[in-house]
């Protein structure tokens, strides 16, 4: 049985993938260990996994003083445990798909000269994967992303790793839109919810309740925090649905005509397969500016449209959704661009590319 290591970091956009990809390689025969960080527990409760681990590592990242000392130190005794869990496990082969958390495993693979691989999910390489891009055998990439500066043959664009509950909501015909509404609109904050969603959209979206058509919007929020912080007159309309991040989210994309969201990779891939139009309003201080080259890919494919956060306070919003509400042809449009996009067999050309390296 091949045995393979997949190390990735505890955030939605990271352990989604990473657990896309580990639950297609079990079904295939493959044994399959996860090293995340303990952020990944919020999301994998109800999942299932055979060998899932956890370490405990902060980010260095904007730290300093005594805050910055502690996360080495945790990087360190992080590496010290990959060395004997790599050399414990014997994989022979380690997927690192980005995070923080990826870091001492894959530091521990190269100590060992174990064979590793690297996934990138953004349109930016993170600056893990980039850290190992050049010892890595081969980089596996979300986004067609070039000038990487390595062997072509090394650069393989493989699409996004999409969650089975999307292949099953897409497949699922008892998926319908309520004919009590006209138009449902879905706000996602990400998996680590956005603060600012709590605090702006609400005063532009209350005004749709204004217009001649019968409006329902799911707002998501990260915690009882930001939930607090919403307009009570928005968050006591009845069809206004408030609720707080869940992995089973598709059930909310599904039934929406429009989203509203924040441009994480997974986040952004999932509402392109399941075809369902979207507002990007990227995160503006994500790592390497992210999130907005996430979402300016789709921006430049004519498949999205793209606000800059800063004019959450303006009419933008409020103008872009109503005249979506009254001309659903521009719906449709995106719809049809989104389906060019989206790539059904990436788990398939995952594992061939698995096996080439193996063989």
């Amino acid at each position: 049985m091949k045995k393979i290591l997949i190390c990735t970091g505890g955030t939605g956009g990271h352990i989604f993938p990473a657990i896309s990809l580990a639950q297609y390689l079990e079904k295939k025969n493959f044994n399959v260990d996860v090293v995340t960080d303990y952020r990944a527990k919020k999301f994998i409760n109800k999942i299932s996994i055979k060998n899932i681990n956890f370490i405990n590592v902060k980010t260095p990242t904007g730290k300093s003083g005594l805050a910055l000392i502690y996360s080495i130190f945790l990087i360190f005794i992080s590496f010290l445990y990959s060395i004997f869990f790599i050399l414990f496990k014997k994989p022979q082969l380690i997927i690192g798909s980005g995070g923080y958390v990826s870091f001492p495993v894959l530091l521990a693979a190269r100590l060992l000269n174990k064979k590793f691989a690297i996934y990138e999910t953004n349109s930016v390489v993170g600056r893990v994967n980039k850290f190992f891009l050049n010892s890595s055998l081969k980089i596996f990439t979300g986004y067609p992303l070039k000038n990487l500066n390595i062997n072509n043959d090394k650069n393989i664009f493989v699409g996004q790793l999409i969650r089975e509950q999307i292949y099953i909501a897409k497949d699922n015909s008892s998926f319908e839109k309520d004919s009590n509404f006209d138009f449902t609109l879905l706000v996602i904050g990400g998996s680590q919810g956005a603060e600012i969603f709590s605090k702006a959209l609400p005063q532009s979206l209350n005004k749709l309740f204004n217009l001649n058509k019968k409006i329902r919007i799911f707002h998501q929020v990260g915690n009882k925090e930001q939930e607090l912080k919403i307009d009570l007159s928005y968050k006591n309309n009845s069809n206004v649905t408030i609720f707080n991040f869940e992995p089973n989210i598709e059930k909310y994309m599904t039934l929406s005509d429009l989203v509203i969201t924040r441009a994480g990779s997974s986040t952004l891939s999932e509402l392109a397969f399941l075809e369902i139009p979207f507002i990007a309003i990227p995160f503006k201080d994500s790592l390497d500016n992210h999130q907005f080259y996430n979402a300016d890919y789709f921006f430049r494919m004519n498949a999205c449209w793209l606000i800059d956060q800063q004019d959450l306070s303006s009419e933008k919003l409020f103008d872009l959704v109503t005249e979506l509400i009254r001309n659903k042809e521009k719906l449709l449009e995106k719809k049809s661009k989104l389906k060019e996009l989206s790539k059904r067999d990436v788990n398939e050309i995952f594992e061939k590319e698995i096996n080439k390296i193996l063989a």
